[in-house]
């Protein structure tokens, strides 16, 4: 979000039933007590584990992954769990995530298939490293805060094994060597030993297919010892917690036990002998204590065994039998059930550990069931089955968190005489403003967007609402999917609607009369999603949608003409992504197994299929952003789909119509113009788009659907600013009673939804109970409604991955408010001498257990407080301005109203601004982001840009009366500031890789494929950051540096060597601003504007160091050119 000027505030509304939670990998930090689960689907929940109460509750969804999560790990080795990295092992991506407020940190994806991945704490340096072998023959080592790899493990012989499993661990008498110990497929073991400080590559890397997104080549390091051992093919190790020495290697028949010293086999177990194990399948083991040993089956069973004397480790008999043919056996001892596992779907996850002879085994099954067996292992039954100590059911936490909430389901049921158990797909027809739901028994309802959600959040069960629905009945079974073409591309008929359904057949509608048009029956399988092809030569194509269905069957199908273009039905794996190649007119279909078919959309023929690795190459071709770069004409467009049930291609497709010839006739009509219009969404009123995005996403397609609704604040405030300006414009020409009637009544509707949509957005992000007066004032006087549930707030973060707080926390927080916070409460409300009957002591108590679940949010994660607050503060700056329409005064009541109504929005300003702040700079609350404050220092939107500024200087004023945060933060930012000082070039920032971290004008809200962000850039843009961030800081404080000139002071923040600082700084300032340095800037750059920005703002600080000649020159230059530019535009 930071490099993006763009603002998503994304809040999710949840069904009564949960998304699925079919469990695919779990991690569990017994330290800091968190529980991570991932799912076949691709998402990712967040659990807490409360010790207490028994009781496990999720926390947060985080969405990002497209396919099923097969590894998630972290390091063991602190307390707090900070972050948790998790892999897909189908795409190859690798994702790293914070676990405070779940945003997505880095991510890289690869061509590799894991097989076993660990994660590495080298104590010396704190490192903290992701280790992993898989289907190639080297084992990677990662830097698990970039995600490069740093080392590469290889075994000597070339055409080695692939490696099946490894274990990590440092010797506690030579801590400073990591050896890792690897077991090939054949059966070798082998040892690598290295010390990460001090690791250099002993022969150059050749022929190996592994390598960073950047150039940085790892470091080869190759085995120091192996031995070959008699172990089965795709085995798996396990070390003993204890005693490092003794080794469990498990495989599908059986398990060994071996000495770690010399791989001595010490005792055996294959699966023949005893009824109770003799169908098992062995997945994975665990040693409770070194005499006993626990053994998972792909049933979901967990079998007890204790190990024969001379196996164990502690033992005096330990290794006393060397001869193979008299080796004991081990004991089965019993076995952990939970009941269910003949009903599981697939193989369940089982996470351990072992305190004070206890042990606690937690294990999550596909049916989103986790269940804990707390065993003592000093006496434990024998005789029976062990069940499980506690069960814990996602879905029964969930209904307890939804039982009084209104749902999308509720109002529907409540208004329609038939019952609807489910609602399973939705549209929202932007153009519209309404938002159409499939239902499992097939009929499709219509209803009005904007005023359903609003009822949603706002209205409190006083009054019904009416609403107006429309159906369209036609479907006899369930509705999976539904598109608005119009929606997407204004060249489609606004009144069609398609639908595709699990009886085969898509159908389009005709809106305006609720009649079906057209049946296609073109599929023989459920049409799992629609995708709308982009603006293409082919005229063909131009009508056409996309349908995928899962017979693995792709169609083209011409709503115009209501025929069938092209049916690819020759896939004979699931459909996995679809490419456009425009130019040679093929559409390029990849399924499951690799392959890509390219079929001729003018004949409808399969041109070829290619596999391997030609085919990965010619299917992501085609998505290089250069290649986009290079045709303008298709930046914005959707070239190519993923199979995702969950939202974030669509994201990307949203808030794309521009109608910049829309905005320079408004400027030319009044003479006015606002740079921060650029590119702000058209305006024309036949085609009005609200700029509110509402999206469905679901994990399965027969689940029931969550809704999730994403406000685009700059859109919003464009859109305001423009019809602010039509408005007074129509007013002074007194031409709106002239307009035809239409025109008059789209304007009024388009100002109540304007009006409706910024209310609904101050009231969803306001901080309600903070501050009684404050509550009264935004409810009385400017009509804006308490929000009446807990609110599922999102955070968008790197390449849109979403983080979706759970209302089960919530109702946690609900159900569980410390006594403390009551308590604190009771003295500020109980008043000397009141008598307060029961019914009001009750109010007060929920009043101030709604207040906590409130407050709580503020103290949850540092980007969210910054967005919100900043969200705010700009959307109040731009209704404090405002005219009456937006603060629905009616034309016949007086001045004194709308300076009223202004008077109060300035009170609210003001709270947000000192009081609101202050309470985020407290220990209780989260501080706000400095770096995503800083980088809307020059935004477009003027608005915007003065409540980053405001926001930024209070908190740097607070940071700078604090002298170690003070400290603290000048020496990061200006340690990062003096490695972009380049001394050759006397502090000029040549750089081609350097990356505008502020949005260039030109770019501005363009969409491009986003494509991952190396560590280098990243650091470039941290770099600039930095430049900025300085240059603020010393625009703001340098005169103390000037004031004092005795060599022993050290003044807050600034040593003594400042000036040199300050020095660096003026130069770096003025090559930022020199034309002649920056030929890959556009002219009128963001960053060349913050230059200018802060040389005029800390001129007096800057002056004895610059050279005034120059830096005016350069600005008369400027000038030149853009007088130039503009006579020519004219």
């Amino acid at each position: 979000m930071t490099c993006s000027s763009r603002i998503l505030l994304p809040f999710a509304l949840w069904p009564e039933t949960p998304p699925s939670l079919s469990v695919s990998s779990l991690f569990i930090n017994f330290a800091s007590d968190d529980l991570i689960t991932g799912t076949n689907d691709g998402f990712i929940v967040c659990w807490k584990i409360l010790s207490d109460h028994q009781k496990i509750i999720p926390r947060l969804m985080l969405i990002g992954h497209t396919n099923q999560i097969s590894f998630i790990v972290a390091s063991i080795s602190t307390h707090q769990l900070e972050q948790f990295i998790t892999i897909s092992d189908t795409d190859g991506e690798i994702k790293l995530w914070n676990n405070e407020d779940g945003h997505c940190i880095e991510h890289i994806r690869t061509n590799l298939k894991h097989r076993s991945v660990q994660c590495f704490n080298y104590q010396l340096t704190n490192e903290n490293f992701l280790i992993c072998c898989g289907c190639y023959s080297e084992i990677l080592v990662y830097d698990m805060r970039t995600l490069e790899i740093k080392y590469t493990l290889t075994p000597s012989n070339v055409n080695a094994d692939w490696i099946s499993t490894f274990f990590v661990f440092q010797k506690t008498n030579a801590p400073d060597v990591i050896i890792v110990i690897g077991l090939l497929d054949s059966g070798c073991v082998k040892l690598w030993a290295f010390d990460p400080r001090t690791a250099t590559s002993n022969t150059a890397v050749e022929g190996t297919s592994i390598g960073n997104n950047n150039n940085i080549i790892p470091v080869d390091l190759k085995e120091h010892e192996s031995k070959e051992i008699r172990t089965q093919f795709g085995s798996i190790i396990v070390p003993c917690e204890e005693c490092q020495r003794m080794m469990l290697i498990v495989h599908g028949q059986g398990w060994q036990i071996f000495d770690g010293i010399d791989f001595t086999e010490l005792c055996s177990y294959v699966t023949d002998e005893k009824d109770i194990v003799k169908n098992e399948h062995w997945i994975n083991g665990y040693f409770p204590t070194p005499d006993l040993v626990l053994l998972f089956s792909a049933r979901g069973y967990g079998h007890i065994f204790r190990l024969p004397e001379n196996a164990t480790f502690m033992n005096s008999k330990f290794r006393s039998q060397h001869n193979k043919t008299d080796l004991q056996l081990p004991q089965w001892l019993c076995r952990l059930s939970v009941g269910n596992e003949l009903k599981l779907a697939q193989t369940p996850m089982f996470s351990c550990h072992t305190k004070l002879k206890q042990c606690q085994v937690y294990r999550a099954d596909s049916s989103g069931q986790i269940s804990v067996w707390h065993i003592n292992l000093k006496h434990f039954s024998t005789d029976a089955d062990i069940l499980p100590t506690c069960s814990i059911s996602y879905n029964d936490i969930w209904s307890h968190a939804l039982t009084n909430i209104r749902t999308i389901r509720k109002i529907l049921n409540d208004i329609l005489p038939n019952k609807i158990n489910k609602l399973t797909a939705s549209c929202h027809l932007i153009t519209m403003d309404r938002l159409a739901f499939g239902t499992d028994n097939g009929k499709i309802y219509i209803m009005p967007a904007l005023k359903l959600i609003s009822s949603l959040f706002l209205n409190n069960n006083q009054h019904k609402e009416n609403f107006d629905i429309q159906t369209l009945n036609g479907h006899n079974q369930t509705i999976t999917c539904l598109i608005h073409p119009h929606s997407e591309y204004s060249r489609y008929d606004i009144q069609h609607l398609v639908s595709g359904s699990n009886d085969h057949s898509i159908r389009l509608w005709d809106l305006s009369t609720s009649t079906q048009l057209h049946m296609f029956t073109v599929h023989s399988g459920t049409i799992l999603m629609f995708h709308i092809p982009p603006p293409m030569l082919n005229v063909k194509v131009q009508y056409c949608i996309c349908a995928i269905a899962s017979d693995h069957s792709v169609s083209l199908i011409s709503l115009k003409e209501r025929k069938l273009v092209l049916l690819a039905n020759r896939q004979s794996y699931p459909v996995v992504g679809l490419r456009w190649r425009i130019n040679d007119d093929f559409l390029l279909i990849k399924c499951s197994d690799g392959s890509l078919f390219i079929w001729q959309i003018e004949t409808g023929n399969l041109d070829r299929v290619e596999y391997g690795i030609l085919a990965e190459e010619l299917f992501e071709w085609y998505n290089d952003p250069r290649i986009l770069s290079a045709n303008n004409d298709l930046q914005n467009d959707p070239l190519s789909t993923v199979m995702v049930s969950s939202h974030y291609f669509q994201i990307r497709s949203t808030g794309k119509r521009k109608d910049n010839d829309q905005l320079r006739k408004l400027n030319k009509k009044f003479g006015t113009s606002r740079h921060d219009l650029m590119s702000t969404s058209s305006f024309k009123h036949t085609e009005y788009r609200l700029p509110i995005i509402i999206q469905q996403f679901h994990t399965n397609i027969g689940d029931d659907l969550a809704i999730l609704i994403l406000f685009d604040l700059l859109q919003l405030i464009s859109q305001i600013i423009v019809f602010d300006l039509e408005k007074q414009h129509a007013q002074k020409s007194k031409q709106i009673e002239i307009t035809n009637k239409d025109t008059r009544i789209q304007l009024d509707q388009t100002s109540t939804s304007l009006s409706i949509l910024s209310n609904l957005l101050i009231s969803l992000l306001h901080p309600w109970s903070f501050d009684k007066n404050i509550d009264k004032i935004c409810q009385e006087r400017l009509r804006l409604n308490r929000v009446n549930r807990f609110l599922s707030y999102g955070i968008l973060s790197k390449n849109e991955h979403l983080t979706i707080v759970l209302p089960t926390w919530q109702q946690y927080l609900n159900d569980n408010v410390p006594e403390t916070f009551l308590s604190v409460s009771d003295t500020l409300i109980s008043f000397a001498g009141m008598e307060t009957d029961d019914n009001e002591t009750l109010k007060q108590k929920q009043n101030r257990i709604e207040s906590y679940v409130y407050q709580w949010r503020w103290t949850c994660s540092t980007i969210l407080n910054t967005e919100h607050l900043l969200s705010s503060v700009t959307m109040v700056y731009i209704l404090m301005n405002c005219d009456r329409w937006i603060n629905n005064i009616s034309s016949d009541q007086d001045e004194q109203a709308l300076l009223s109504q202004r008077e109060s929005w300035s009170r609210l300003l003001q709270f947000y601004c000192s009081d609101m702040l202050e309470q985020c700079q407290t220990k209780v609350f989260q501080s706000l982001s400095i770096e995503i404050l800083c980088s809307h220092w020059q935004d477009l939107c003027l608005e915007l840009r003065d409540a980053a500024r405001k926001l930024l200087e209070k908190e740097l004023d607070h940071l700078h009366n604090n002298n170690d945060a003070w400290h603290i933060f000048i020496s990061k930012w200006s340690n990062l500031f003096n490695q972009s000082y380049n001394k050759e070039t006397d502090g000029a920032l040549y750089d081609q890789d350097i990356r505008d971290i502020f949005l260039e004008d030109a770019t501005y809200n363009n969409e491009t494929t986003t494509t991952t962000t190396t560590a280098k850039e990243q650091y470039k843009a941290q770099q600039l950051l930095s430049i900025v961030l300085i240059g603020i800081v010393g625009a703001r404080y340098g005169e103390e540096v000037e004031q004092t000139k005795q060599p022993s002071v050290a003044i807050k923040g600034f040593t003594v060597d400042s000036p040199e600082m300050i020095l660096k700084l003026s130069r770096i300032l003025t090559s930022l601003l020199s034309p002649s340095n920056f030929d890959h800037i556009p002219l009128h750059s963001a960053i060349r504007r913050t230059a200018i920005d802060l040389i005029g703002r800390g001129y007096t600080v800057w002056e004895p160091y610059l050279d005034i000649g120059q830096v005016l020159l350069t600005l008369l230059d400027l000038c030149a050119i853009s007088d130039s530019s503009t006579v020519t535009s004219k």
